[in-house]
């Protein structure tokens, strides 16, 4: 017992965090099961799936900085020309589509 004692800050490495959710709603609660049992899978197993996909999502300031490392792009054209200019050819091809029909 005494070897384990001495061990645990090493063994400390090597556990998984522990996370309780106080006042969890029970509605959230109930909806949280039924998709998990929809999925097969244990509520632990989809909560944690849940949390890793919220986590590979940027946050909102983690994009709007991706935002603003982008080069600004200049168009030629203005927007309203290339909705025109679109339209357009959409109606070419509606023409060209019905003529053949």
């Amino acid at each position: 017992m005494h070897l384990a004692c001495t061990n645990l800050d090493s063994y400390r490495g090597f556990m998984s965090v522990h996370l309780h959710i106080r006042d969890l709603p029970d509605e959230i609660h109930q909806l949280l099961q039924q998709r998990a049992a929809a999925r097969g899978l244990s509520l632990r197993q989809y909560a944690l799936e849940v949390l890793r996909e919220h986590c590979q999502q940027p946050t909102l300031e983690e994009w709007l900085d991706g935002l603003r490392q982008l080069t600004p792009v200049t168009n030629s054209t203005s927007p309203a020309e290339a909705i025109q200019e679109a339209r357009e050819a959409e109606e070419v091809a509606l023409v060209d589509v019905r003529s053949r029909s």
